[in-house]
């Protein structure tokens, strides 16, 4: 049987581990490289980075109308400081989700 003071205990580790959650402070679902970024625009994904050295690319997860499957559609490699490179859906599927690939 439990003690009122373990169930004191119990109660209090969940309220600090509450009031932890509602403190922190939010992050972003994908964490990027200094200097780089991302935007969704005319139905493509891109991304671009201006910091740093080596390459990247845009890669697109892209929703087919009318279907229950993905495509997936990569942008060019671009090194740094040279522009965006954007992953492109077709006209008949919708962007989904996308994120950036680096190499050096």
């Amino acid at each position: 049987m439990p003690t009122k003071l373990g169930k004191a205990f119990k109660i209090a580790g969940v309220s600090a581990l509450m009031a932890g959650a509602i403190l922190a402070p939010a992050t972003a679902a994908h964490a990027y490289p200094a200097g780089c970024s991302d935007l969704y625009r005319d139905n493509a994904y891109w991304y671009n980075c201006t910091q740093g050295s080596g390459s990247f690319r845009a890669v697109v997860r892209c929703y087919r109308i009318g279907h229950s499957t993905y495509a997936t559609r990569y942008g060019v490699w671009e090194y740094v400081g040279q522009g965006p490179s954007i992953a492109q859906c077709l006209s008949s599927e919708e962007t989904s989700s996308g994120y950036g690939e680096r190499r050096n």
